[in-house]
């Protein structure tokens, strides 16, 4: 009777166990939605180095590449929590390596514009006083 009474403890502390585990491998799959916010990821980096994001913005890509790498790795390692939180910061990095870039890009163009004009100015100036 007594051995009954523990092989049927032992038999409902390992079904427990067995849900246990079935239920983190359960909660370890990556969603598609994950999924999807790493593939953003790496079109956000693409997306910022289209727009010179190297020159303009190296730091914030460079954390941008290592955080989509920290991604892989979780990914290879079943974390999905891990995953989603590298892709997710991944992304903002590089949109805001992106948008440095942009606006760098605009600043040099603005000052290239302002550089014509003080030329022009001055040749105009210049045609003033030959009269």
């Amino acid at each position: 009777m007594r051995i009954q009474r523990v092989l049927f403890i032992m038999g409902l502390a390992f079904s427990f166990l067995l849900l246990l585990l079935l239920g983190q491998a359960a909660q370890a799959q990556i969603t598609p939605g994950q999924e999807q916010e790493y593939t953003d990821a790496k079109l956000a980096i693409e997306a910022a180095q289209k727009n010179q994001a190297e020159k303009y913005a190296p730091e914030p890509l460079r954390q941008g590449q290592e955080l989509l790498t920290t991604a892989d790795n979780a990914r290879q390692f079943k974390d999905p929590v891990k995953f989603t939180q590298a892709s997710r910061l991944a992304r903002a990095y590089a949109e805001l390596a992106r948008a440095i870039a942009e606006l760098r890009t605009e600043e040099e163009k603005l000052a290239q514009a302002q550089d014509e004009l003080q030329k022009a100015k001055a040749e105009i100036d210049r045609l003033k006083k030959a009269q």
